[in-house]
């Protein structure tokens, strides 16, 4: 039977492994003129582009899986804004979703977001292929979301990567928020421009 000592140890190392986890993301921020579009990544997905400025922002990351070195298939996470209160968002958000295999994608509701499953061949390669659609981010801003989480099934991938993958989608998901009204900048924040 532990202890009131083994107990309290015990507490204290899952809260702190709790909280090393929480600290181990990083949130992202556009700033719009109407507010901030906020969403939070790992601190180890490698950004292959950000492009901050709407109508359409998107920002497109690369997910560590050791099976992908040395072959031409990696996890690929893309996220984008659209502004529609302009043409340019509204054409952008307003195209569907497409199929890439045989079968047409299967939808899904979690949340605020509309989810179409599919897999397709990438080469020579099967690939899970999640892309996620959001009407509103932020209520009255009229901006609306879609992402997109594309992995290769690899002989190397751990034994229940799909579950991983699935876990961290969601994840990234529910961080997508739109926050409205004047931005006031956090403590501890750092605000980079995007080159003009």
């Amino acid at each position: 039977m532990p202890t009131k000592k083994l107990k309290t140890l015990l507490a204290s190392l899952l809260l702190g492994t709790a909280c090393i986890t929480a600290f181990a993301d990083t949130s992202l921020k556009i700033i719009t003129q109407t507010g901030a579009l906020a969403f939070t990544v790992d601190d180890d997905w490698a950004v292959l582009n950000m492009q901050s400025k709407l109508p359409v922002a998107a920002a497109v990351f690369q997910l560590p899986n050791p099976a992908d070195r040395q072959t031409a298939d990696s996890t690929n996470l893309v996220l984008k804004f659209y502004d529609l209160n302009t043409d340019a968002g509204r054409t952008a958000y307003d195209v569907p979703v497409k199929q890439y295999g045989s079968n047409a994608p299967k939808t899904e509701n979690v949340d605020a977001w509309t989810i179409f499953r599919q897999e397709a061949l990438q080469g020579a390669t099967r690939y899970t292929i999640l892309d996620a659609r959001r009407d509103q981010v932020a209520d009255s801003a009229n901006i609306s979301a879609t992402a997109r989480l594309a992995w290769p099934h690899l002989k190397g991938n751990a034994k229940k990567y799909d579950v991983l993958m699935e876990a961290r989608f969601r994840k990234f998901l529910n961080s997508v928020q739109g926050e409205l009204g004047p931005y006031k900048q956090q403590e501890n924040e750092v605000i980079r421009r995007p080159a003009q």
